[in-house]
């Protein structure tokens, strides 16, 4: 004969027995000792509850606002997940200790701070401004720097863009080593008619061969050198190259304008003319005045 199981009876007859008054509902509900004393656990009839942790279906939840899940395993034990899914990035990257460069798409990547070591870096780069402890910086697409190699060179879409060497206080810019122009920077040009005739070249160094003409004993002339890199603050340096009578000609600057600079030769000898192409090196030292 079937024994209706009411709390009284199973407090009297069945100590150990576990049991829900009326059953389990849709809300879930308190699961009693035998003796009446209600247990950590809940039961519903699409759910069960233990503590603060609801399993429901595939489903694992706190029953509290804003409740934690804590997964500790015993002793060395580890906690498997074989597949996770995450609902909130946010908290994900939180709790995986990961920065903004969690969020950055690989094709925009910006790192404020930090160390880089050991670290390889090939490709082009743009929007570069500054790589420490060596530093290297640009200060934009028109006056950009660019390091290649051993060459250091203004970068940029100008065509007339300066690099500046600039030491701290009584410091000195050191070059070891040969100093001077690059190939490509120079020309050459060769005087017509006379030696007092105009040249153009425009050049920061070069050679100018001047016409052949005769410069009488102890006489001097002057010509015009034309050149767009001059301005009147600069400094020029000419010698004489090739050409030339040992010890017969010296060769000075008369003058220096904006464009242009004024060659004089001298012919210094006492007793003989000279019909001579005389070769001449020049420079161009960049100057200012403040």
């Amino acid at each position: 004969m079937a024994i209706n199981l009411t709390g009284s009876t199973i407090a009297s007859t069945y100590s150990q027995l576990l049991h829900v008054d009326g059953g389990p509902t849709a809300t879930p509900k308190v699961v009693y000792s035998g003796t009446g004393v209600a247990t950590a656990m809940k039961i519903g009839t699409l759910n069960a509850e233990v503590g603060n942790i609801r399993l429901s279906g595939n489903t694992v939840s706190s029953t509290d606002t804003d409740g934690n899940l804590n997964f500790t395993p015993n002793g060395t034990g580890s906690v498997v997940i074989s597949k996770v899914t995450f609902s909130d990035a946010t908290q994900a990257r939180t709790a995986l200790g990961l920065g903004t460069m969690a969020t950055q798409n690989s094709g925009a990547v910006a790192i404020t701070g930090g160390t880089l070591s050991g670290v390889v870096i090939t490709g082009s780069f743009s929007g570069l401004t500054l790589v420490e402890s060596a530093t290297l910086a640009t200060s934009g697409a028109a006056a950009g720097v660019n390091l290649n190699g051993n060459t250091l060179a203004a970068d940029g879409t100008d065509t007339d863009i300066g690099i500046n060497i600039t030491p701290k206080g009584t410091g000195e810019a050191v070059i070891s080593g040969k100093f001077g122009y690059a190939t490509g920077t120079g020309g050459t040009v060769t005087q017509l008619t006379s030696k007092s005739t105009a040249v153009t070249l425009n050049k920061l160094s070069g050679q100018i061969t001047t016409n052949n003409a005769t410069l009488n004993r102890n006489t001097g002339v002057s010509f015009t050198l034309t050149n767009s890199f001059i301005t009147a603050t600069d400094v020029l340096i000419v010698n004489i190259a090739s050409g030339a009578t040992a010890n017969s000609y010296t060769a000075t600057i008369d003058a220096v304008a904006a464009g242009s600079c004024s060659i004089h030769l001298h012919n210094h000898t006492t007793g003989t003319d000279l019909s001579e192409a005389v070769v001449l090196n020049f420079i161009v030292i960049k100057g200012v005045t403040s």
